[in-house]
């Protein structure tokens, strides 16, 4: 069977943004891209047109040739917790209105093809729990808004995946989204001005301040049915510390945002400790836009009811067209298994393309026979280069195929990487690449050996005593790390690199970074790594086996 999942339909007037495709054949994932990588619009809103028409191509087949089509929003749902709010209905009406209308357009495009709706929620957990490799598992998802809830638990097994409970967004006639998990954090972020979609930003801040503000009134989760969760109440009670356009970063800022993380913390373990009661289940699946949480995902892994963790790589909703298609193919009697090795499904260049770009672009560039060899001495130089490989990753982590990588142990590496390359904040930490068995000499974590590897960079780790002065570059100002481990069975050439490094200055270890400036997806195509270069202070492209320079 050949499944197309589509996230975002025409006309839709909830949940547009982060658009993306996916096609699963014969059980096994073909391709999965997020629309923005094509469109160069972080976030897109709309249909996927580029990641649909991508999946198909590298499917080698044709609309016409798609078995089902997978759609990771139920227009129903919100009969299940009904908003009697006169534009909640309406909306809800609308948007079931597109629904019947994209099913009898499909009938005419794709006419062998059964559209299936997917609950938003359902999307999340298929999208974990299929890739983890796990027999059994409890799945709990937690983003800003699905239908109905920002927060459902699911149990996970050879039968499929089934909702046990969850927890509504609002009231009959509440309005907002109040009860939203996912968007008290994206309040506090606003509050702070760190930007939309800047969530990540707002946990970076938290290790500068402590959780001295009390967030018991605003999110204070016991369990499903015994909780607060009221982003009104953010505002009424600190929205006199909104910081103003222009003012630094203050300490109230930062232990603002160290007290929402602690509250979402100690709410999450909460939800995921009364899951392990209902089930007696020790393997954990997480996925929504607040699975991207490193540190929460950690503080779970740390709890004694918990053995293993698998959080999906595109965990927000540019990874749901990949779980609605997964969901459906597990029904029709397809069902992926074994947990997922890499990340890497979007479009792949091959070095004739790529040669073809460079001389039509007239630069200065030369092959190399052993690439990985000559961008670690690159590297070990003290350059920072752009890392352009193999096929493009999913999710919002650049992981070995779209980076920017540098040396961990210069000193002053992460703030010329911020000011010159990336043109952020200069307090932004980040991320090593690090062989998964040198892992443990350079880091340590407080959940014993439950973590062995974070191919994600979806863990935090602590950087050893004795190795923070060594690598700078990637220690927080905490003495954490978001690591990612490599495994030469994950991707090859990345690890090549590693091992090369590690010849020249002893340490199989690269700062790694997404290959994108400030407000720019990941680059997808070799167009845009070529674009990114030349309009940032990047010293080096190392692009297929071609590496280009900046004339003097």
């Amino acid at each position: 069977m050949r499944i197309l999942g589509v996230n975002q339909l025409p006309g839709m007037l909830s949940w547009m943004h982060d658009s993306s495709a996916a096609l699963i054949a014969q059980g096994r994932i073909v391709a999965t891209a997020e629309e923005e990588r094509f469109s160069r619009v972080r976030h897109h809103r709309g249909y996927p047109h580029h990641a649909l028409d991508f999946c198909l191509k590298e499917g080698k087949l044709a609309l016409q040739e798609i078995d089902a089509i997978a759609v990771p929003y139920h227009p129903l749902l919100f009969l299940k917790h009904p908003n009697l709010r006169p534009e909640a209905l309406l909306r809800n009406l609308f948007n079931t209105a597109v629904c019947i209308h994209y099913r009898r357009q499909m009938r005419k495009e794709a006419p062998h093809a059964k559209v299936v709706f997917v609950p938003h929620h359902l999307a999340h957990a298929a999208s974990a729990f299929y890739c983890s490799g796990f027999e059994r598992a409890n799945i709990l998802t937690i983003d800003g808004s699905g239908e109905t809830e920002s927060f459902a638990f699911f149990i996970g097994d050879k039968d499929g995946i089934r909702r046990i409970w969850d927890i509504p967004l609002s009231t009959f006639f509440g309005g907002g989204k109040w009860r939203s998990i996912g968007l008290i954090y994206t309040s506090v972020t606003s509050l702070l001005r760190l930007g939309v979609n800047g969530e990540g930003k707002t946990m970076g801040l938290a290790s500068y301040g402590k959780p001295v503000y009390d967030f018991s009134d605003i999110l204070n989760i016991r369990t499903h049915r015994d909780f607060r969760i009221d982003r009104r109440r953010l505002l009424a009670k600190y929205g006199h510390m909104a910081r103003k356009e222009g003012e630094p970063l203050s300490l109230e800022h930062k232990n603002l945002a160290a007290s929402l993380q602690k509250a979402l913390e100690l709410s999450i373990v909460n939800l995921a400790r009364e899951a392990f009661e209902k089930s007696g289940i020790r393997n954990f699946c997480l996925a929504g836009g607040v699975a991207l949480n490193c540190n929460t995902n950690s503080e779970i892994l740390t709890q004694d009811f918990c053995d293993a963790l698998f959080v999906q790589p595109a965990a927000s909703d540019g990874g749901i067209a990949l779980g609605a298609a997964l969901e459906v193919s597990a029904r029709l009697g397809e069902q992926v298994k074994g947990a997922l090795v890499s990340a890497s499904y979007g479009p792949e260049f091959g070095n004739d393309e790529i040669e073809k770009l460079l001389r039509g672009a007239k630069v200065r560039y030369r092959k190399e026979t052993d690439i990985a060899k000559a961008a670690a001495r690159l590297i070990a130089s003290g350059n920072v280069i752009g890392w352009f490989q193999g096929r493009m990753e999913m999710g919002p982590r650049a992981l070995g195929n779209r980076s920017i990588l540098a040396d961990p142990t210069a000193m002053d590496m992460a703030e010329r990487v911020n000011r010159e390359v990336k043109h952020r904040e200069s307090w932004r930490p980040f991320a090593p690449s690090v062989a998964e068995e040198e892992a443990p000499r350079y880091f340590s974590w407080s959940g014993s050996d439950k973590a062995r590897s974070s191919p994600f960079m979806l863990h935090t780790f602590y950087v050893k005593d004795e190795y923070r002065n060594t690598f700078p570059a990637i220690t927080h100002v905490d003495g954490s790390s978001r690591i990612q481990t490599v495994r030469p069975d994950q991707n090859q050439r990345y690890y090549s690199l590693l091992v090369e490094l590690g010849k020249l200055n002893g340490h199989k270890m690269v700062l790694n970074t997404s290959f994108n400036d400030k407000g720019e997806p990941i680059v997808c195509t070799p167009q845009d790594a070529l674009r990114c270069f030349f309009a940032t202070g990047l010293d080096a492209l190392v692009i297929g086996d071609y590496i280009v320079e900046k004339a003097d």
